[in-house]
């Protein structure tokens, strides 16, 4: 039952109130889908930091940086 709390609150914290009420296989697959999503932001900020530190010391990657900054928020 620990495992199953845990989905419903890793859910409810990400704008899913009504988790504790899903079916089993609905709350498996919308967790996998959260973690998923976390685990891919988590990267991006990693690699964001790692340009933004590398743009300092180098022009090319100062220019990756923009190229990357500007191909995430293309859309928004």
């Amino acid at each position: 039952m620990y495992g199953l709390g845990r989905h419903v609150s890793l859910l409810m914290s990400q704008g899913h109130p009504e988790a504790g009420w899903y079916p089993l296989g609905l709350l498996w697959v919308e967790s996998q889908l959260v973690v998923e999503r976390l685990n891919q932001q988590e990267a991006t900020r990693a690699t964001l930091l790692q340009l933004a530190v590398g743009s300092i010391l180098s022009k090319k990657t100062g220019a990756e940086f923009k190229k990357t900054l500007k191909e995430l928020t293309k859309n928004g």
